[in-house]
């Protein structure tokens, strides 16, 4: 089994000529969760994601046993509470001491519980080169040279995007911005049996790695085997995945022949500020500058905690609903 198609993921509806009520650009989990608000709230809207499938960096594959993540894999055990209304509250193990949890069957799973009850419109593979002003709507404007128009906007793009996209509309916004920046992280995920990995407490003596985590809990490993995720803090896209595999490999003197390996890399994963002192404040205040009936969210702007993540989208959604009921 390969990655997992999830729900959704090739759905595209065609698009109308009439005036969309939201209209969020950026399907990640916080547009995800964005739209899950909306449809839970009956408020129609258009997801509209560049990319082939939903989720962003998140995604999750099955391979020779394992269950492996190409994106976030392990969150604070204590960052659960969310998951209860969509059904995934055993959907967690935890381990570390109980300090740390992840998804039996890959973070994905967050993905598609966001992702399946969802009824709206969903546009793939459309990009978004610019928002404007459209009388009182605004107007988004597809790389194609479609034209939607929409009463509000939800924005959940990273920031390197949201740039352009939000320069007509707010330019301080977008010069805001432009210098935003991002950690060149490339995770690396490795099984092995477990006798074949030693020396576990060799990851503590190298602060060089950006994460580190073993995981052996059987519906993500096979019985006596070892699931190792490891960041890397180098691009993926200057070298190959071999190559980072044989570097990992080399520097904890593993065997070169691993059970399952998989080497992914999205630019956008790892937002810089929001681990910045002032990061909260200097975002309340940029979306402080913001037109009404335009939110933006995203872990660009909320924060890379999945929970954070999730709340923002869906809070976002509850703002939206409640300014297309004023006048």
């Amino acid at each position: 089994m390969g990655e997992s198609p999830g729900v959704l993921y090739n759905r595209q509806i065609p698009m109308g000529d009439d005036m969309r009520d939201v209209v969020i650009v950026g399907g990640g989990l916080s547009g995800l969760a964005a739209a899950y608000e909306l449809e839970r709230l009956g408020v129609a809207y258009t997801l509209i994601e560049v990319k082939a499938r939903l989720g962003g960096s998140i995604i999750s594959r099955r391979q020779g046993g394992f269950v492996l993540d190409g994106g976030a894999c392990v969150f604070p055990a204590a960052d659960r509470s969310f998951l209860d209304e969509l059904g995934l509250r055993d959907a967690l193990f935890t381990f570390q001491d109980g300090q740390a949890a992840a998804f039996r069957d890959g973070t994905q799973s967050l993905v598609d519980a966001l992702a399946r009850p969802l009824r709206g419109e969903i546009l793939l593979r459309m990009a978004v080169s610019s928002l404007g002003r459209d009388g009182a709507a605004f107007g988004v404007c597809l790389e194609n040279g479609l034209l939607l128009n929409a009463r509000a906007l939800i924005v959940a793009a990273p920031a390197r995007y949201a740039a352009h996209m939000l320069h007509a509309l707010q330019a301080e916004i977008g010069l805001r911005l432009l210098d935003y920046g991002y950690d060149t992280i490339s995770r690396v995920s490795l099984g092995y049996r477990r006798d074949q990995i030693t020396d576990p407490d060799r990851r503590l003596r190298d602060m060089g790695l950006p994460f580190y985590h073993e995981i052996e809990h059987p519906s993500r490993a096979p019985a006596g085997s070892v699931l190792v995720h490891v960041g890397v803090r180098f691009p993926l896209p200057q070298t190959t995945p071999p190559a980072l595999i044989a570097a990992v490999q080399k520097q904890f003197d593993w065997p070169e022949n691993p059970l399952v390996s998989w080497v992914t890399y999205w630019p956008e994963a790892d937002p810089i500020p929001p681990h910045t002192p002032g990061f909260r404040e200097q975002m309340a205040a940029l979306k402080s500058l913001l037109p009404k009936r335009i939110a933006l969210v995203g872990s660009d702007y909320d924060g890379v905690n999945l929970g954070q993540r999730v709340a923002a989208g869906r809070a976002a959604a509850r703002q939206i609903a409640a300014e297309l009921k004023t006048p």
